[in-house]
């Protein structure tokens, strides 16, 4: 064990081997990402990926509250004014570190359980849907709340969220909807529905399995583990899977129209009333202009592009808000001075290409992804 803002340890299995143990430790921040958690995930999860003792990892949250609330955007915030005008190696680096971090998990041939109990938002979901086994339960929230700061879904949200069925990850980018396990499950962004008061069960018996040093077979034992401990799934709440016929019917007439913005809000007026989707339309309509132009040109772009190109794009926006006013912006209004009255700019169409433009002249920071 260590102290920091993320815990390792590593159990012994009856079988020889070992599974590594990764615990978010700032709960009183929702276990919001800084850079040096970026880095301490990235050192420890390359060696155990290159460990052939290490048979399979978890990565959980000490916090009743929050698997991960994405990345401390009040650190962000603090770094680029420090900057006074000029780049943020510090912005710059953490992105670069945790798009890096994000697809790695991706590419891992072990399993990886992600325990996603309570808040998973943004550079959270990041984390979570890199892994192969991801573990929800009754009181899991997912989002992508970006809108609201002036950011926008990053952290491989771009592949999640273009390959959503019905429109549906259209909707969740633009609106920063809340959604719940049973829309997630339904959705693939959740793969297992546990009670959250049986994770130490499920890793004592974890440590009970024949592991094995083929990969395949080992998936396999974790996924007839979790399958033991899984809740009903005709029992879990949605949200967003409610409305899933209203909100196809929105997005395919916007997709259509000549103004997809435009035709977007409009529909909004037509939707079932509602306090979900009234909350949802309102997190729109207050959200910056300019996060809403580059989502919708994310997703456009975003077709037939890899994983890798996918996070090569976000890596190229996210340095870019870092140099523009509405995300420093956006942090200043909801979490410094809280008046929740951002300044936003205009969306004009150049200031959106300008979010495609690589800030940088030297080759691209994820060109090996």
């Amino acid at each position: 064990m260590n102290e920091g803002p993320v815990q390792f340890s590593e159990i012994d299995t009856h079988s020889g081997h070992v599974i590594g143990v990764a615990t978010l430790t700032r709960g009183l921040a929702l276990n919001s990402l800084l850079l040096e958690t970026v880095h301490l995930l990235q050192e420890t999860f390359s060696r155990w990926m290159q460990d052939e003792n290490v048979v399979c990892m978890v990565l959980q949250s000490d916090s009743d509250r929050a698997f991960c609330a994405g990345a401390d955007i009040q650190a962000l915030y603090h770094e680029i004014k420090a900057a006074d005008g000029k780049t943020s190696a510090y912005a710059d680096t953490f992105f670069t570190s945790e798009y890096k971090l994000d697809f790695d998990l991706h590419q891992c041939d072990k399993p990886i359980i992600a325990w996603g109990h309570n808040i998973v938002m943004g550079g959270g979901l990041g984390l979570l849907g890199g892994c192969s086994h991801r573990v929800g339960t009754r009181e899991t929230r997912i989002a992508m709340p970006e809108i609201t700061i002036g950011l926008f879904p990053d952290a491989g949200g771009t592949w999640l969220l273009s390959h959503m069925r019905s429109g549906l990850g259209f909707f969740m980018g633009l609106t920063g909807c809340q959604i719940a396990i049973g829309d997630a499950l339904s959705l693939g962004i959740l793969n297992h529905a546990l009670d959250n008061g049986d994770r130490e069960r499920v890793i004592e018996q974890l440590q009970e399995l024949p592991w094995t040093p083929v990969t395949t077979k080992n998936h396999a034992l974790v996924d007839q583990t979790l399958a033991e401990f899984a809740l009903e799934s005709a029992d879990l709440p949605q949200q967003l899977l409610r409305f899933e016929t209203d909100i196809e019917s929105l997005i395919h007439k916007a997709l259509l129209a000549p103004d997809f913005l435009a035709a977007f809000t409009e529909g909004l007026k037509a939707l079932p009333k509602d306090d979900w989707l009234s909350v949802a339309a309102s997190t729109f309509l207050s959200g910056s202009p300019i996060t809403a132009g580059i989502f919708l040109d994310q997703m456009r772009r975003a077709e037939g592009m890899t994983l890798a190109e996918t996070f090569r794009m976000e890596l190229i926006i996210a340095c870019q808000c870092v140099r523009h006013p509405d995300f420093p912006e956006g942090v200043r209004a909801l979490l410094i001075d809280k008046d929740k009255q951002p300044h936003w700019h205009p969306a004009s169409p150049d200031i959106v290409q300008q979010h495609f433009e690589p800030p940088w002249q030297d080759a691209h920071p994820l060109a090996d992804l």
